[in-house]
């Protein structure tokens, strides 16, 4: 037991000093064997660090290969998940790419665009130009929850003033760069060269950030500033869902060499085609309460991404709802010819039963009584044709082109004279109405419940402003019974005629009871 720990432990020092000294042969054995074995120790433990070192060094790398996997494999799981569409992500990337009713879409889209950006809100705004003016405006439309920007309202400068100045940063996203310099001189360099280029149209920002909202003293707040970034977003497309929407093309002219039209044949018709305008909308987006993070290249690529989507929804719509709209043209041309026929004969039957109406007062009556007897009973037969018509008020709703601009003022007297509240359909803004709002308000509900029991005479009814005789005669201006009856179509001559009848009514119920109060005062 004992020499197999000697020979275990010391045997290989001692062996080896006992080889050294047989080789040197030195003086003194002893302190030789001594000497080497305390060098030996010193060997051994220096073999022992490095060893260390190494295992050390080793343990590290492994680690930090084994690190620099978990890291790779992270990263590959964390662009795997970012690949990974968001919730509701695909449902609304179909959805744009197929409806027509793209607003509705609106509160989805910007909820998404928080989510895939990390923004604190998202709102989104509708550029306009404010009613008679040249001031521009947005007004926004839809926001993330919480945002409470709904309904707000920038305003841009005011054309006339010395020095304009918006309100707020955003209306910077709609104005034209300024050109580079040299650009000029380059398109007449090409134009000198060859075949002149067509001109080039101005070019707009694709965004517009501030990187601290706070030091920005233009930026305009609706709540406590908080530090953080803001980035507007603009979203332009093609409307043709306007008032002058549809572009009449005459008939080309025919070749010279073209064969002779055939005898009797009729001229080639014009055809159509839609009329675009340039519409601006507003995707803002920010940061505040976030410690001042600003957006990264990849979250603001992402809002780019559903905002092209949008600008590509938008215009899609719209061209689908003008021909919609264009394609029930002839539809529509024998809707007014029946409607036009219906109205002459319910003339016909108004002059005989207005006789018998005024009769039915008795030959004691006044010719006051009479007269307003007859606007009475004309209030009563234009009510009663709308009813006619009831189907085609009611199918104004479904229009999606607004109107001309005096057919929708017929609309609106109509509207305001039955209570319509100016705010269900007007901007506040802009002042402007609003085609979406107005077209929907004319529904069944309208007619039975509104225009059926509507009664000009009742003095309990207290009208706005906005409704009294004088604003709506006003609001009318120069149209007349006369010039709509050669311009317009026939469903806004017979609204016409009963806003008319109904504001007769309202005039002479007034006169009435004045006289019935001097008549009493006198007694």
């Amino acid at each position: 037991m004992d020499s197999a720990y000697l020979k275990e432990n010391v045997g290989p020092a001692l062996t080896a000093a006992m080889t050294a000294m047989i080789v040197e042969q030195p003086k003194d054995s002893v302190e030789f064997v001594g000497n080497y074995l305390l060098a030996y120790v010193e060997r051994e433990q220096g073999k022992k660090e490095v060893a260390e070192k190494f295992a050390k060094a080793d343990a590290v790398a492994k680690a930090a290969a084994e690190a620099k996997e978990v890291a790779a494999a992270e990263a590959v799981a964390a662009a795997e998940e970012a690949a990974k569409p968001l919730p509701d992500q695909v449902e609304l990337a179909t959805e744009l790419a197929s409806t027509t009713e793209v607003a509705e879409l609106f509160p989805r889209l910007v909820e998404l665009i928080k989510a895939g950006s990390g923004a604190s809100s998202v709102y989104l705004g509708v550029k306009d130009a404010e009613a008679g003016t040249e001031t521009a405006t947005i007004s926004f439309v839809a926001g993330t929850a919480g945002s409470d920007m709904e309904g707000k309202v920038l305003m841009g400068a005011a054309p006339d003033a010395e020095e304009p100045v918006d309100e707020g940063v955003s209306f910077g996203v709609f104005k034209a760069l300024e050109p580079v310099e040299g650009e000029e001189e380059e398109a007449a360099e090409e134009e000198e060269g060859g075949e002149p280029k067509p001109p080039k149209g101005p070019e707009y920002p694709t965004e517009f950030v501030v990187k601290n909202v706070v030091r920005e003293p233009a930026v305009k707040f609706y709540g406590i500033p908080k530090l953080g970034s803001y980035v507007a977003l603009p979203v332009r497309y093609d409307s043709c869902l306007h008032a002058d929407g549809v572009e009449i093309v005459p008939p080309a002219e025919p070749a010279e060499d073209a064969p002779p039209a055939e005898e009797g044949a009729p001229p080639p018709a014009p055809t159509t085609k839609p009329k675009m305008v340039s519409k601006e909308v507003l995707v803002g987006m920010h940061t505040m309460g976030q410690s001042g993070r600003t957006f990264s290249a990849e979250q603001l690529a992402f809002a780019k991404e559903w905002t092209g989507k949008l600008s590509e929804a938008l215009g899609r719509a719209e061209l689908a709802l003008w021909e919609e709209e264009v394609g029930k043209t002839d539809a529509k041309v024998a809707s007014d010819e029946e409607t036009k026929a219906l109205f002459a004969d319910l003339k016909q039957q108004e002059e005989s039963k207005l006789q018998e109406a005024i009769d039915s007062l008795g030959e004691a009556a006044t010719d006051d009584e009479k007269a307003y007897k007859t606007l009475e009973f004309k209030f009563q037969s234009a009510t009663a044709a709308l009813q006619q018509i009831k189907e085609k008020v009611v199918e104004i709703k479904t229009y999606r082109m607004a109107p001309k601009p005096e057919p929708v003022r017929i609309l609106q007297t109509m509207l305001y004279s039955l209570d319509i509240a100016q705010d269900t359909f007007i901007e506040p803004a802009t002042k402007k109405v609003n085609w979406e709002k107005m077209r929907k308000i004319f529904d069944v509900e309208l007619m039975e419940n509104k225009l059926a029991y509507y009664d000009p005479a009742d003095e309990s009814i207290d009208y706005p402003k906005y409704a009294r005789v004088e604003a709506l005669k006003e609001l009318l201006g120069e149209i007349t019974a006369e010039t709509a009856a050669e311009t317009m179509p026939p469903l806004y001559v017979a609204i016409l005629e009963w806003v008319l009848k109904a504001i007769e009514l309202r005039e002479a119920a007034v006169a009435k009871r004045e006289k019935e109060a001097e008549a009493a005062a006198e007694e």
